[in-house]
């Protein structure tokens, strides 16, 4: 089986997917393997080195799924992030993710019109921009806006969010990862 760049081992596929088995990180995975399907190639490309898996675990505890914002702020705010990084991915997934929890029939409308937005998720995509174009020269007044919308935590979780769906963008690009549709919700 190859998995865009990287190539997989069959048994150390089964051995991974078996310890996610109750792992709330990977529920969308787990109802794919429980009917008998494949693991999305992300999901696919972890598994190749088992600490990352563990490591994503605790990571969606923490930021996603898990965490304390909306899950509908982090599904904008991957969204935004994966179309800024070119990410085929987690652009397509998280399309199909939100389209599956209800959050909009186009979620890429929701980003596009942002007049029908909440304001703190206006704030917080405004947020994400600016740490996109240079991280190193976030005015102090964008602070000033976050903080009349979040809790300092949760502050500190949004821009954890944003690092961490940057890191998941150039782990899927630089290895060619590829969404074929996977989750995207039965009609």
């Amino acid at each position: 089986m190859l998995c865009m760049r990287i190539k997989t081992n069959p048994e150390q596929l089964a051995k991974t997917f078996a310890s996610l088995e109750h792992n709330e990180s990977f529920q969308e995975v787990n109802a794919i393997l429980k009917i008998g399907g494949n693991a999305h190639d992300m999901v696919t490309t972890m598994a190749m080195y088992p600490p990352i898996i563990e490591a994503m675990e605790t990571l969606g505890t923490a930021v996603y799924p898990g965490g304390s914002l909306p899950r509908e702020l982090k599904e904008l705010i991957i969204l935004q992030s994966s179309i800024n990084n070119s990410c085929q991915f987690c652009t397509n997934s998280h399309i199909d993710i939100a389209k599956g929890l209800g959050i909009s029939a186009d979620p890429l409308q929701m980003l596009q019109d942002k007049k029908s937005l909440k304001p703190e998720y206006v704030v917080a995509l405004e947020y994400l921009n600016a740490i996109f174009k240079n991280s190193n020269s976030i005015p102090d007044g964008m602070f000033d806006e976050l903080r009349k919308h979040f809790s300092e935590s949760e502050i500190v979780e949004l821009t954890f969010l944003v690092g961490y769906i940057n890191m998941l963008n150039w782990f899927n690009n630089a290895l060619q990862v590829e969404y074929r549709g996977e989750l995207a919700p039965e009609n």
